[in-house]
């Protein structure tokens, strides 16, 4: 439990690091429609979701969500996406990954130019501030440098979720590997 509370800590690290970089930009005001979307249209890491998963290992709920990812399809969007929530549209907030967090607040490099990374809505007022934006490369170089195993491949937002919290569970009680998880 040790090695995966300290690379959930390692996550989070970044994850406010982000926070504090993007802190003061135009935000969403929660419309929702990027997390209004088929899961396979959003893709994460297992490292990405490994802070929630151990979360939800504290909390009790790995099974619950676990069952609730068993009848979950690709054309069904992220199971955490909550029409109703306060914050965004997340259920678990704090922990959303980074697809969530760098959308609309970061920029990429196409053909060597940087292009805020952004929905329709967003993208004319980011692109001015561009350069007080991250770079999702170096974002993701720097979650690849916490554990490169577990954050080198991308998963539609459902399957990295349940396999991180597999990898929770198959971590922290081996003998579950042989009983489906």
């Amino acid at each position: 439990m040790k090695r995966l509370e300290e690379l959930a800590i390692k996550v989070m690290e970044l994850y406010r690091e982000l926070e504090n970089i993007q802190r003061g930009l135009p935000s969403c005001n929660g419309c929702r429609e990027c997390c209004d979307t088929p899961s396979i249209n959003i893709e994460a890491t297992i490292l990405e979701f490994l802070p929630l998963a151990i979360h939800l290992l504290k909390e009790g709920s790995i099974e619950r969500w676990l069952k609730i990812l068993e009848t979950t399809g690709e054309s069904d969007r992220c199971v955490l996406f909550d029409p109703r929530s306060e914050q965004g549209g997340c259920s678990y907030h704090s922990f959303r990954p980074l697809v969530c967090r760098l959308f609309s607040g970061s920029y990429i490099l196409r053909k060597g130019r940087p292009e805020v990374w952004a929905c329709r809505y967003l993208k004319p007022q980011l692109t001015s501030l561009y350069e007080s934006l991250p770079e999702c490369q170096k974002v993701h170089l720097r979650l690849l440098s916490i554990d490169f195993f577990l954050a080198q491949e991308r998963y539609p937002i459902n399957i990295a979720f349940k396999k991180a919290l597999e990898y929770t569970c198959v971590s922290l009680f081996p003998e579950l590997r042989y009983k489906g998880a």
